[in-house]
């Protein structure tokens, strides 16, 4: 049964106040990347550091085997090195340590007994036989499972508090000692921590942004209720929603962010050479923005893959240009007539971006004049910022080398009257310039100025 119009007018709230919960599920998801990346990153430079304290060890055992130092010598230095010199109390003088350790960390040896041999206040004794759960837990995981990190919660001698710790083991064969280097998961992930409270502050600030677009939608909503004005400002809602999707769509993947802008630019700087008017300019730029937004229904594991696609995955690629126009055909449905033609233009560009001026492109394979000047436009400035922005998987080309490219395809892919456009409007102050464009900024706020406008 088809929905009535009010039910209709409904959706749009709702796909506004989605919004954020999208962007917060895409942000929940990058960030939960980026810290397994972060705790990559922290635990191979702890290694490093366990190497540096191996190649010292390989130096003191040279020197016992050519007879220059006892054993015993040795290990008496290396302790006083890695956890300072003994005082009248047993234990040792942390302020003396000859290592330079992160602040928190903490460095210590035991051997395959689980005794420890290197260690501030608990040399001599076996980790098995301690209180804490902590120590216990670390060695198990050690010798009993072979594993050269733990994460575990390592509690004060008096229970009075807890935390957690992640320790790096590196084996001494030489001297049978397994040397650890353990850091507080509170100052290992205190640098993260600023991009966690950053996050945070960028969730809060798109549910206040949707806040204001659902509101000032409902307030225009309301007062153009009776008025011939509504087809409009549906279009209006259509048009902040779909530009708001091509935001979270971008924010999906850090490469690829900004892409639908810096291409909406070039196609208005080289639609501009070619004397089009302002009205085509400006359906030119939403297109341009809107360009890739058939992609918003593609699996992260195919959109972000970092090596080659396969032949399925690459065939729900190029589906995005028809899954783009069919996307805008419903969410333009009820545009007033006298629009239809700027429509047309928007969905010629979102479905023949990808054509070819010789036909091989996709999906129509469309060749040289058949392809609309708007796709044909888009096709050169996509293929230009894709070249020129870096991937997972590559760098992106320099600004010389992509104009090659441009020209060795000028007549095969790319049409020679818009690539000839591009060399007399694109420099590369414009390249600068476009990887310089706010993207949130630039696209949100003239819309909530508009909406403020209409409510003075």
């Amino acid at each position: 049964m088809p929905l009535k119009s009010t039910t209709k007018s409904h959706l749009y709230p709702i796909f506004l106040v989605l919004l954020p919960i999208i962007f917060t599920v895409v942000v929940v998801i990058g960030y939960s990347e980026a810290k397994k990346l972060y705790f990559q990153s922290g635990v191979h430079a702890m290694d490093r550091q366990l190497n540096t304290v191996t190649q010292i060890l390989s130096l003191f055992n040279d020197q016992v085997k050519d007879g220059l130092l006892s054993y015993t010598a040795a290990e008496n230095q290396i302790r006083d090195m890695m956890v300072g010199p003994k005082l009248p109390d047993q234990t040792r003088d942390r302020t003396q340590v000859k290592l330079t350790l992160a602040q928190g960390d903490e460095l210590f040896a035991f051997n395959s007994q689980g005794t420890y041999i290197v260690h501030n206040s608990l040399e001599g004794q076996n980790m098995y036989n301690l209180p804490n759960q902590g120590d216990r837990f670390l060695v198990k995981q050690t010798l009993d499972e072979g594993k050269k990190f733990s994460t575990y919660r390592w509690s004060l001698p008096d229970g009075s508090s807890s935390m957690e710790k992640i320790a790096v083991v590196r084996y001494f064969p030489q001297w049978d000692w397994y040397i650890c280097l353990v850091s507080t998961e509170s100052e290992f992930y205190e640098q993260f921590t600023k991009v966690k409270v950053f996050l945070i502050l960028l969730v809060v600030g798109s549910y206040l942004i949707a806040a204001i677009l659902f509101t000032l939608t409902y307030r225009k909503e309301k007062a153009l209720l009776s008025s011939n004005l509504r087809g409009e400002q549906l279009a209006e809602v259509n048009q902040s929603i779909l530009k708001s999707l091509a935001v979270a769509l971008e924010e999906r993947d850090s490469y690829t962010s900004g892409h639908s802008q810096r291409v909406a630019y070039y196609m208005h700087v080289i639609g501009k050479q070619m004397g089009l008017d302002e009205r085509t300019l400006d359906l030119m730029y939403t297109g341009g923005l809107l360009h890739d937004i058939g992609k918003i229904g593609i699996e992260d594991s195919i959109l972000l893959k970092p090596g080659k696609l396969t032949d399925e995955e690459f065939h729900s690629i190029k589906s995005h240009p028809v899954r783009g126009e069919a996307l805008l055909r419903k969410l333009y449905a009820q545009v007033d007539k006298k629009d239809a033609a700027g429509i047309r233009c928007i969905l010629a560009i979102t479905r023949h971006h990808h054509e070819r001026f010789d036909g091989k492109g996709y999906p129509d394979q469309l060749q040289k004049d058949d392809i609309p000047i708007f796709a044909r436009v888009t096709a050169v400035a996509d293929s230009f910022d894709a070249m020129t922005s870096s991937r997972a998987y590559r760098k992106g080309l320099s600004f010389s080398k992509a104009c090659d490219e441009i020209i060795r395809n000028k007549g095969t892919q790319f049409c020679p009257k818009v690539v000839d456009a591009f060399f007399q409007s694109i420099t590369e102050e414009t390249f600068h310039h476009a990887h310089q464009i706010s993207r949130a900024n630039e696209l949100l706020d003239p819309l909530v100025m508009e909406q403020r406008a209409h409510l003075a």
